[in-house]
């Protein structure tokens, strides 16, 4: 992970106590608060995201929304910490190879 990805990762798991939500291990999709589409975007757009309002504009167009959409998202569950909400997914992974031949 490179400094600047570190350095966000630290400051998003410092809101929760600095949990590392990949070490928690009672996560239960019945958890999950019920949220919209304009909640994700108030929050990403005016609270924590690095990605520009024009970006979100065309979001249809960011990897992460297509991926979404695509069905690479799976197994959403999530728990609360310190009164905030974690949510962990797991998002499957692609080898890409060639074959020179």
């Amino acid at each position: 992970m490179d400094s600047e990805a570190k350095r966000r990762y630290l400051d998003k798991i410092a809101v929760i106590g600095g949990v590392d939500p990949y070490t928690l291990k009672k996560l239960d999709s019945n958890t999950l608060p019920a949220i919209e589409a304009a909640d994700l975007t108030n929050y990403l757009v005016l609270g924590t995201s690095y990605y520009t309002v024009q970006q979100f504009k065309a979001y249809r167009s960011l990897e992460a929304y297509n991926q979404f959409v695509s069905g690479w998202v799976k197994d959403v569950a999530g728990c609360k910490l310190n009164g905030k909400y974690v949510v962990v997914g797991k998002v499957r992974i692609v080898l890409y190879f060639i074959v020179l031949l």
